[in-house]
């Protein structure tokens, strides 16, 4: 008899076709439309074999665009049934045979937390979005709104039922999609790059969940570069590379491996990393070089989000911006590069001169958490030279960034940390004078946060003002000269407990 809950890959392979247009016939029942996301042909898994026994939690990792996220879509059926393309050997879930289970029927198998949960939202707020998969199973009203407070209740999200999701920052959504996962009460949860955004407290929030579903007996398959959060909980390790099982380890083996062996394998901490303090400020706060914001104040409709008096980012140095998840540092980013404007009598000044939106767009360039918002070009190479002054040498930048033998693909084709990076490439072709890179990190391993912590680096040796928002303290320590922490305005009640006064700033 079947298990419920039991993953099985045995000799798996798989490889993206050519032509990644589907009709929509073929996948959800509705003619007339087409998906048309690119991916590279050939690319994919091979050879995977995978034994996941019901209510333990494995571990995916290695480098980005390693096939981590490929193995996720066998086991959830997206490949081939979304993602079109060729596969060989056996994927059960369930005893369920994966490549031929109607997506309609995967849902009653697995739930899935993607690198960006925006694209896995269907409804405008965080309470329709709970019911919606158990409106689709026919549950009656009633157990929904049991099911939807106890799930929110589980995992954190009381405080965020009723609110719209466009209001929500990249951390609540995550937290969102975590819930949704839960409220759907599934034997096996997927999670791929799920603490990509996340506040510390809310990794640790996280943690607790995962302890929980597995003593209900949940099989959990989570693909991350952040690991150290999954000590004394991970039973299997699968290290990937080039599409490949490289490595397998029981969760003490991996978790005891020594930092030579660690950084080989070009692993993430895997103890907790502890942000050390600021190494000494190039420039004094009170320079007139560096971007300056004087009674910054913003709400979203009654919601104050931002009451700053004063805050101060240097010229030539790094600052990074740590805060708790919706507490605004995404807000104050998008104030600072023109996209919003503040209440009136704030002031935003680069150099001593007052900037207005036009302005400080101008200036300024942001590289956003979603960064398939941000990619238009029809190939990698194009799309560093897209909108640039054109003395740069797009190669080196991508080179240095570790996409040298993507420049031909399409940006769409590529990882969650592969188009980090390239966003990231496009932002330093812009010769701007302020750089903001809003959680530069998220998906990327080890080798590529020391690549990119070295580009900001070099953006700050040439003057530029250089912002980093970011919980990654391995990214902070690595990089940021100083850090300033952004808290609620006074009388709000944060998502998470933050200290009464709106910022604090943290420098030798």
């Amino acid at each position: 008899m079947t298990e419920t809950g039991r993953i099985t890959l045995d000799g798996v392979s798989f490889s993206y076709r050519a032509d990644r247009s589907v009709e929509a016939n073929d996948v959800f029942g509705v003619a007339g439309t087409e998906t048309t996301a690119p991916v590279e042909p050939k690319r994919g898994v091979s050879g995977i074999t995978m034994n996941c026994a019901p209510g333990s939690l494995t571990v995916l990792c290695g480098p980005s665009g390693s096939g981590k996220s490929t193995v996720l879509r066998l086991i959830n059926g997206l490949a081939p049934n979304f993602h079109p393309g060729d596969v060989s050997g056996t994927v059960l879930v369930s005893g369920a045979d994966m490549p031929t289970t109607p997506l309609a029927e995967v849902g009653r198998l697995s739930a899935t937390v993607f690198q960006n949960p925006r694209t896995q939202f269907f409804t405008s707020t965080v309470t329709t979005e709970l019911a919606f998969t158990l409106e689709n199973f026919g549950v009656a009203p009633p157990e929904i709104r049991e099911r939807v407070a106890t799930a929110a209740d589980q995992c954190g999200t009381s405080g965020l039922l009723g609110q719209k999701l466009s209001t929500l920052s990249g951390g609540q959504l995550q937290r969102v999609a975590c819930t949704c996962a839960v409220v759907s009460g599934v034997p096996v949860l997927l999670l791929d790059e799920a603490t990509s955004n996340l506040s510390p407290q809310a990794i640790d929030e996280l943690s607790d969940l995962l302890v929980e579903l597995k003593a209900e007996g949940t099989t959990i398959i989570t693909a991350e570069h952040r690991l150290h959060h999954l000590r004394d909980l991970a039973d299997e390790v699968y290290y990937l590379r080039d599409g490949r099982i490289e490595h397998h380890f029981t969760g003490q083996e991996f978790f005891d491996l020594d930092e030579v062996t660690r950084r080989a394998l070009g692993l993430r901490s895997l103890t907790r990393p502890t942000p050390p303090n600021p190494t000494a400020d190039p420039h004094s706060p009170d320079t007139t070089e560096g971007l300056e914001l004087r009674d910054i104040r913003f709400s979203y409709g009654k919601n104050p989000v931002l009451d700053i008096d004063r805050m101060v980012f240097p010229a030539g140095a790094i600052t990074g911006l740590i805060g708790p998840n919706g507490v605004g540092k995404t807000t104050l980013a998008r104030l600072i590069c023109g996209l919003e404007k503040p209440a009136r009598g704030g002031r935003i000044t680069l150099a001593g001169k007052t900037l207005s939106a036009r302005a400080r767009a101008a200036a300024g360039y942001i590289v956003m958490q979603d960064t398939g918002r941000q990619l238009f070009a029809d190939t990698v190479l194009d799309e560093v030279t897209l909108g640039t002054p054109g003395d740069h040498d797009a190669a080196e930048l991508l080179a240095a960034l570790g996409l040298a033998d993507t420049a031909s693909r399409h940006p769409l084709s590529l990882s969650g940390g592969q188009r980090q990076r390239l966003v990231i490439a496009t932002a330093l072709a812009q010769k701007k004078k302020v750089y903001i890179f809003d959680e530069p990190t998220s998906g990327v391993d080890l080798a590529h946060l020391e690549a990119i912590a070295a580009k900001l680096r070099e953006l700050a040796d040439a003057g530029a003002v250089v912002i980093v928002i970011t919980h990654d303290a391995e990214l902070i320590s690595a990089c940021c000269d100083r850090v300033i922490e952004l808290t609620a305005p006074r009388g709000t009640v944060p998502t998470h407990g933050t200290h009464p006064n709106q910022s604090k700033e943290n420098h030798p």
